[in-house]
């Protein structure tokens, strides 16, 4: 009995958080598992996630720290295809995608940022980055020009440095958007990443300290413009 008791507690110990979540992740009407667990003894972390596709297997991903609940700023903007906090599914006609967020500290610098992908019944981490890959900001994922993969949008906090008042409007850094295509692997697209920012940002490559670029940033929202 002693054992017994030994192995239940060992068990409970190593799994002190679990959901099973239920979605259908490869389009075929059929419903499959996510089961999310931990050894964390922080309670709104885990850092184990199982993906099982019905009929065609499963696969096992475990974090190199932990995983947390999705950004709150993160899902204002981006539709849940489950009701979780604890990840982000986005779902498409031929495969889905699953973003797994890391802790962010006060510096800015986010522990570790996670994205799997399923696609042709195939279940593949395309992404895992640490501190060094500096994914502050996750902003949207979409199709940016309706290719049938997945992009996944970031960027990076932005430093204000004055305001002017008389043009109702902050001078700031430049903060690039980065865009990343999901694909066999998740890589920058620069292409898509210049044509998001002309569109929605400014554009003066990707060095952050680019020609001592600084940014006029409206207070009403409109688009930033840049300044010399």
């Amino acid at each position: 009995m002693r054992a017994i008791l030994t192995i239940l507690f060992a068990v409970l110990k190593l799994t002190v958080f679990g959901q099973t979540i239920v979605a259908d992740l490869n389009c075929d009407n059929l419903p499959d598992t996510i089961i999310l667990s931990s050894s964390v003894k922080n309670s709104s972390s885990f850092n184990r996630i199982t993906i099982s596709i019905t009929r065609f297997g499963k696969q096992t991903f475990n974090a190199k720290n932990e995983w947390t609940n999705v950004d709150s700023t993160f899902l204002a903007e981006n539709r849940n295809a489950v009701k979780s906090k604890r990840l982000f599914l986005d779902k498409e006609k031929n495969h889905s995608v699953i973003l797994l967020f890391g802790n962010l500290d006060g510096a800015g610098y986010r522990e570790e940022f996670s994205i799997i992908q399923i696609r042709d019944n195939k279940i593949k981490m395309v992404f895992d980055s640490d501190e060094k890959s500096d994914i502050e900001i996750p902003v949207k994922v979409t199709d940016i020009n309706n290719d049938g993969k997945t992009d996944f949008i970031w960027t990076g906090f932005r430093e204000m440095e004055e305001q002017i008042d008389s043009l109702n409007a902050d001078v700031g850094s430049y903060t690039p958007y980065v865009v990343y295509t999901i694909g066999d692997t998740c890589a920058l697209n620069m292409e898509l990443t210049e044509k998001y920012n002309l569109l929605n940002y400014v554009w003066a490559g990707l060095d952050k300290t680019s020609n001592g670029v600084r940014v006029l940033y409206p207070r009403d929202g409109s688009k930033p413009k840049i300044i010399k």
